[in-house]
Parts: C-alpha cells; sequence; structure tokens
C-alpha cells in the first residue's frame, strides 16, 4: 500500500478546518493529518483535543523527516513569514490567498521555492469552482463586459482590506481572462458603509472591456455571490458561485461540486509531482500587487455614493 501524504495545517481555525475536513472526508486515502499548528501553544492545544489531532510544537520543529507538505491559513500577515520558514525547510506549501502582504514578497517566496525545487500553489479557491473551471473551457470571444458582486456575513472591523480579503476572488477570476492593461479605474463605496465593509470597483482595460466588481461584508448582509460575462457575440455567462452553476443565455450547463475538493486534489498531485498547478504562482502575485495598486487608488478617494 503506497504511504500517505502526511500535511500539516498551519492555522487551523475557519478556512484550515475547511481545509482539514475536506482532506478527512475525499482524500483519507492518500492523505494523513500530519498535526496542526495555532498562533499559540494553548490554541495550539486546545483545538487538537478537539479534533482528535496531534498538536505540533512549533515551526522551527518541523522538517521533512515529519511532514510532506504544508497548508497555510494563518491570518495574512503571517503568511510570508510562515511560507518562508517552511520553504526553508523544503517543505511544498498550499498558502491560502492573499499569497502574502505584497509583490516583493510574493516574488522572495517564489525564488526560495524554486531554488529549492519546492511545489508552492496559492489557494485561490474560486478559480478552482467548477463553473469558473467550464467558463475557461467554453468561453472563446473576446470579452465586452464584467459585472459581480460578492457579499459576506463576516462582518466587524477587519484588519485586511476588503479588496484583499473578498474581492480579490473575484479579480482573480478577471484577471486570468483578460489580459489586457487597464487603462481607467474608479473606486466608490455606499456612504452608509465604512471602506472596509464596502468597495465598488470599475475598470475600463486597453481593449475597451468594462469590468465593475462590488463587494460588502456586514452581520446583515444578503448573502450573494454572481458574475455575469457577456462576449462579443452577445452571449450572456452567468456564474453563481455559491451553487457552483454556469449558465450561458439562460441554458444551465453545470450545478454543483466542490471547488475546495477541486483546489487540494490540485495541490496534493503537485506535491506528488504528477501534474504542474493549474493557477500560476506569477499570477498569484500579479493579483496581490493588483489588489495593492486598488487599495492605493481608494486611499486618495475622498468622494462616496450618496
Amino acid at each position: 500500500m503506497p504511504k500517505k501524504l502526511r500535511i500539516a495545517i498551519i492555522g487551523c481555525k475557519n478556512m484550515g478546518q475547511k481545509h482539514l475536513k475536506c482532506l478527512q472526508t475525499y482524500f483519507s486515502d492518500k492523505v494523513k493529518i500530519a498535526g496542526i499548528l495555532n498562533s499559540s501553544p494553548e490554541s495550539t492545544q486546545k483545538t487538537a483535543s478537539e479534533l482528535n489531532l496531534s498538536p505540533l510544537e512549533g515551526l522551527e520543529t518541523l522538517n521533512r523527516r515529519k511532514v510532506d507538505a504544508a497548508i497555510i491559513a494563518t491570518p495574512p500577515e503571517n503568511h510570508f513569514q510562515t511560507a518562508k520558514t517552511l520553504l526553508e525547510k523544503k517543505i511544498p506549501l498550499l498558502v491560502e490567498k492573499p499569497f502574502a502582504e505584497n509583490a516583493e514578497q510574493c516574488l522572495e517566496l517564489i525564488r526560495l521555492a524554486k531554488k529549492n525545487n519546492i511545489p508552492l500553489l496559492v489557494g485561490h479557491t474560486e478559480n478552482y469552482n467548477p463553473a469558473v473551471l467550464l467558463l475557461k473551457e467554453l468561453l472563446t470571444e473576446p470579452i465586452l463586459s464584467v459585472a459581480g458582486i460578492r457579499t459576506s456575513k463576516n462582518g466587524g472591523i477587519k484588519k485586511t482590506h476588503i479588496i484583499s480579503e473578498l474581492m480579490i476572488h473575484d479579480l482573480a477570476i478577471v484577471e486570468s481572462l483578460i489580459k489586457d492593461d487597464w487603462c481607467e479605474i474608479r473606486i466608490d463605496k455606499d456612504s452608509k458603509y465604512r471602506w472596509d465593509e464596502h468597495a465598488i470597483v470599475e475598470i475600463k482595460y486597453s481593449s475597451n472591456t468594462i469590468l465593475k466588481l462590488e463587494a460588502l461584508r456586514t452581520y446583515d448582509a444578503e448573502l450573494k455571490r454572481q458574475m455575469r460575462i457577456i462576449d462579443a457575440k452577445n452571449n450572456i455567462w452567468l456564474i453563481r458561485f455559491l451553487e457552483r452553476e454556469l449558465y450561458k443565455n439562460d441554458e444551465c450547463l453545470c450545478s454543483g461540486g466542490d471547488s475546495l475538493k477541486n483546489e487540494l486534489e490540485d495541490f496534493i498531485k503537485v506535491v506528488l509531482r504528477e501534474k504542474n498547478p493549474n493557477i500560476d504562482i506569477y499570477d498569484a502575485m500579479k493579483i496581490v500587487h493588483f489588489c495593492n495598486e486598488l487599495k492605493d487608488i481608494n486611499k486618495n478617494i475622498v468622494s462616496t455614493l450618496a
């Protein structure tokens, strides 16, 4: 019987526990959870006890004799240093989005992974959404316009900007579809919300493609996540992310599936050297840079929507 892949989960709370559940549900024949590590020994011990898993003592104790790969699902501000420490130990990684805090950090991690010949993936889960995967297969015409909305009930004041935490999912998809440079950007919000709660981004590309994305996170938000694309033949494509549905001119082309399962399957196969990753690591770096560009523009905005 082949040896199971030993995967450690660094940051086993919200998203980390989703990774854990998915691995246990779909990949128990291929994967063994090597242990978990949270921000403090107390939290690590408590969570490990609740989940009946092994607590890890610290990043410094990890090496390739103990684990074959790791998933980093810590708060974004910890991604860079955590990933750097593990890459130096030559441990293959899946890092939750955003990749790091800026493009310079991303590039340093990429260079370190390449130097040590270690797989490094970034968890842009919506790019593994079955509806998105099918859209990329079927959409061959140039894109005229994209309109998307993504809401979350995860309210409260956040350290991570709404563009880097929530809108980044849609920006990553758009960047994979539209390869042109942008020429005009406008960022706004509804006046009843704070900037960390709401953002509307409008972009015109050099190809004249028009993009409008909206992101909202409040406790009372109506959960809505979809994207509409109009191509040069006036076909209307609609992605309903929560249902994993793709429509073309009101005809449903697919429904259901598991985005995280697809992502983790990709990660496992890449670690086993069976394939190359579906998402280019440099594209993940570009998304971080683009989000920071948008946030810099945001800082200079005074006017708001009525």
